[in-house]
Formats: C-alpha cells, structure tokens, sequence
C-alpha cells in the first residue's frame, strides 16, 4: 500500500509569496483601520472610580479565631446576622439601587444638575446598536396596564416593591455600575463605581460608600439602640415618680413640723419610706442608662476610609488603540488565510 503524504505547507517559502501581496494586505489592513475606528469611536467612554473601606469586625467566638490564624477560614462573627461577606449582595439589593434613584449629581462642566435617575435616563450615552435594540424591542412589546399598589390601606410597600419598565431598566443599569467586593484575607471592602462623566462617578462611589457605612452603622448598633431608648424611658419614669413622691415628702413635713401626734408622724414615715424607695428605683434605673449608653458606644463600629472617592482624570475606556490593533491582527490573519484557500499557485508549496 502506498503511503499517503501529507501536505505540509512551508512557510519559509510562503512568506515571501504573501509579502509580495503587500498592496492586498495593505487594503485590508486600512480598511480595518477604518472600519476600527468607525466603529470605537461611537462607544461611549467611560471612568472608574474606586473607593476602599475596612469596616471593624465585630469579635467572633475563640474557636473561629483560633483556626481563622492558621489559615483554615475567616473569622466568623457569632452576634452578626449579615456579615461583610454579604455587602455585596446587600448593594445589588433592589431597595438599595432604588433609593440611588434620587441622589443628586452634577457633571464636571458644571452645565446640568439633576437627579441620578433623570441623568441616567436622559442624559447617558448609549451605543447605537443598544439603542437600535431598545428601539425595536420598545416596537415590538405591547404596553399593558400598570398595577398600582398605592391605594392598598393597612400595608406598607417599599418603593422597590413594584417598578416599571422604565425604572426596572435604570435599576439594572446602575446595578452594572456599582460594583462590590470583599477580600476574605484583609477584610477590605471595595466599592467600584462606572460612569461616563468623572464627576458624577466620583459622587455616586461618594454616597455608595456613604450609604453602606450608615448600613453597617445602624445595623450594628440596632439592639444597643433600642435597649437605649427603653432605658431611657424607665429612667424618666422612675426620675418623675421619685420626684413627686420628694414633693409630697416635703409637704407634709412642711404642714406638721409642729404637730407630734402619732398619726402625723407614721404619715410621714410612710412618706418617707416611699421616697426612699422611689429613689432607689431611680437610682438602679439611671445606673442602667449609663451602661446603655457605654454598650451603645462600645457597639459603635469604626470605619476606616483607606481610599476615598477621587474625581478620575482619564478614562477608564475604551481602550481605542488596543482594539485597533486587534482589528489589524484580525484583517492581516483573514487576508492570510484567504490567500492560502483561493490561490491555486501555493499548492506547489506544500510537500
């Protein structure tokens, strides 16, 4: 049986061959150029802004310490229902986009102040195949009828509970703009914010970052919080009853300092001891009101800022020179292979 050679080309001989179709190559390669930037230059372009926090832990139980140093896991906090490893999911939350809604913005020319919403809405640049998109599918979908839940007595919805159209698209879109991050290793938590104008990137990364530190600062001190107030409550309770039983002590003895019966007299002791057990409950209740507020201190967490938000001064992208030369790389290899499958003189190039 003979055997069968297969054919393989040598590129020591081709390349010289393909060099000599330079004029080819060269159309290609402008072509794509053009095509490139035609195509780059209707991207919008875009900046980061990046904000870094270490929020304080709350201590976690011995064990979970112990095996978190040697490496085999994070520390785990006992008293925390939401740990930071949840911060993440609590910013893609639909109630924490919604209430980005609102926030006011300007952009760095200082030409439109408006909310976050509004911007978003009227003011972003898109890409034109997206709008293209938007278009036909805004042509192609029937409207149906909004539901409204306002007129609903005795129950209370969140402003997130039932979007429309139009907001459930701004919510998705500023849910792709936030993004946030925890390090397990330095419990650092990162907070990246996109946007097209430097300005309202840095403000937005500004109130999310705000925002989450008022989150972990109202969550952690909830509990000390209310048993603040409760003693608070008692405190002035047991302040006003001390008071007035003091009020109707001295009184009496002002209206029977000369009388020495025996009816006055064990009036007065009753009063008396009345007082003095008034001012034993107000005395327990306001030592009370001291340790709550020591346990609502002591509950306070510290966040510690180690990047603020900063006003970017290039652009994050798109990376225009990069995706020029792709498109070169591209044309070049196209133009290459297209030579070598139509040009009948390579086959006697093969051996």
């Amino acid at each position: 049986m003979e055997e069968k050679k297969e054919n393989i080309l040598d590129f020591t001989k081709i390349v010289p061959m393909l060099l000599k179709r330079w004029k080819l190559y060269a159309l290609y390669i402008v072509g794509s150029i053009a095509f490139s930037i035609a195509f780059v230059f209707t991207i919008p372009r875009y900046y980061t802004c990046q904000v870094m926090l270490a929020p304080e832990a709350s201590s976690g139980g011995g064990m979970n310490s112990l095996l978190s140093s040697f490496g085999f896991g994070e520390a785990q906090t006992t008293d925390d229902a939401i740990s930071p490893n949840l911060y993440p999911d609590l910013m893609q939350s639909k109630d924490f986009i919604v209430s980005m809604f609102s926030v006011e913005i300007t952009t760095k020319d200082g030409n439109l102040t408006t909310t976050y919403y509004d911007y978003l809405l009227h003011h972003n640049k898109n890409v034109w195949y997206m709008r293209l998109i938007g278009k036909l599918k805004k042509a192609l979908e029937s409207k149906e009828p909004e539901v409204s839940v306002s007129e609903m007595r005795g129950r209370t919805f969140s402003p997130a509970f039932l979007l429309s159209e139009e907001q459930s698209n701004i919510a998705g879109a500023i849910a792709n703009k936030i993004q946030c991050n925890y390090d397990k290793k330095t419990g650092v938590i990162s907070v990246t914010v996109q946007d097209q104008d430097p300005l309202v990137c840095a403000l937005i990364a500004d109130t999310v970052s705000s925002r989450l530190q008022d989150f972990i600062l109202d969550y952690r001190t909830k509990k000390a919080r209310n048993d603040l107030e409760y003693t608070q409550r008692i405190y002035a309770q047991t302040k006003a009853d001390y008071e007035e039983s003091n009020e109707r002590y001295v009184a009496a003895v002002d209206a029977n300092w000369d009388i020495v019966n025996e009816t006055a007299k064990a009036r007065l002791e009753a009063l008396s001891n009345d007082k003095s057990l008034k001012y034993q409950t107000f005395s327990t209740a306001s030592q009370k009101l001291e340790a709550a507020k020591a346990k609502l201190q002591e509950a306070t967490p510290v966040t510690t800022i180690l990047q603020g938000a900063s006003v970017p001064q290039k652009p994050a992208g798109p990376r225009r020179l990069l995706i020029t030369v792709a498109f070169m790389i591209f044309a070049g290899f196209f133009c290459s292979v297209y030579l070598i499958n139509t040009d009948k003189s390579w086959k006697g190039l093969s051996q």
